[in-house]
C-alpha cells in the first residue's frame, strides 16, 4: 500500500491492519456455518473464471495481507511458477508467512512502489481487496504496469460494488477517506499507464477491472 511515509496517516493505516493480522481472515471470510474461511467461495469461483491466472508465470498478489488468495491461486499454478505476497503492513506478511509455506511462494514486506522485482517480470499483478488504500492511486498503477511483462495481466477485484465498499469504508477511522474512485477515472488511470482495458465490471457483490500491457 502506498502513502507518504514520513505522514502520520501512513503509520496509522498500517498499524490498522498489523493489529489485526492474526484475527484478519476470521473478521472477513469466516462462515459461521462452516467455520472455515469459505465466506466468499463463489464469488473466489466467478473471479478465476473471469480471470486466466498464467500457469507457468509470475503472479504478484499486491496488499495481500494474510493472504486470502493464495488457497484459490496455489492449484493454478504450476509446480515452477511464482507467487509473490505483497504488503506494506508487517505483521500481515508474518501471518501469511505461517500459513502458506509452500516453496513457490516468496514474500515482501514493502510498499507497493517499492517492490524490488525486475521491469517486465510479472506475468500477473493482482490488487484484491486493496486498491482503495493506496494513496498515490495513478503511480502505482504506472509502477505495477512497469512491472509486467508485454502482454502482462493487471487484476483490480472487489468483492463490493465501488458503491458499498466507499461506504463500508467510511465506517473506520484510518480507512475512512479510503475510496475506489469513479469508473471515468479508472479508466483513465489505466489508459495514462499504457495498459489496454478489457473488462470493467461493477456491480452489487463484485467490482473487476482486467488490462492488459
Amino acid at each position: 500500500m502506498s502513502e507518504q511515509k514520513n505522514s502520520g496517516l501512513y503509520h496509522e493505516r498500517r498499524e490498522f491492519f498489523n493489529e489485526r493480522a492474526e484475527r484478519w481472515l476470521d473478521l472477513c471470510y469466516l462462515d459461521p456455518a462452516t467455520e472455515q474461511h469459505s465466506l466468499h467461495d463463489p464469488q473466489f469461483a466467478r473471479l478465476f473464471e473471469e480471470v486466466k491466472v498464467p500457469a507457468d508465470g509470475v503472479v504478484l498478489d499486491v496488499g495481500c495481507g494474510s493472504g486470502v488468495v493464495v488457497p484459490y491461486i496455489l492449484p493454478l499454478l504450476s509446480p515452477t511458477a511464482r507467487l509473490v505476497e505483497v504488503d506494506y503492513a508487517e505483521k500481515m506478511i508474518a501471518e501469511n508467512r505461517r500459513l502458506h509455506r509452500d516453496p513457490r511462494i516468496s514474500f515482501m514486506a514493502c510498499d507497493a512502489l517499492a517492490i524490488d522485482l525486475p521491469p517486465g517480470s510479472v506475468d500477473m499483478a493482482l490488487c484484491f481487496s486493496c486498491f482503495p488504500h493506496f494513496e498515490d492511486k495513478p503511480a502505482v498503477v504506472k509502477g505495477l504496469a512497469n512491472l509486467l511483462r508485454n502482454g502482462g495481466q493487471l487484476v483490480i477485484a472487489h468483492f463490493n460494488s465501488a458503491h458499498e465498499l466507499n461506504h463500508h469504508h467510511r465506517k473506520f477511522g484510518p480507512v475512512q477517506h479510503d475510496m475506489l474512485p469513479d469508473e471515468m477515472t479508472m479508466r483513465a488511470m489505466i489508459a495514462d499507464a499504457g495498459l489496454a482495458l478489457e473488462c470493467f465490471i461493477d456491480q452489487s457483490g463484485f467490482y473487476l477491472i482486467k488490462a492488459w500491457k
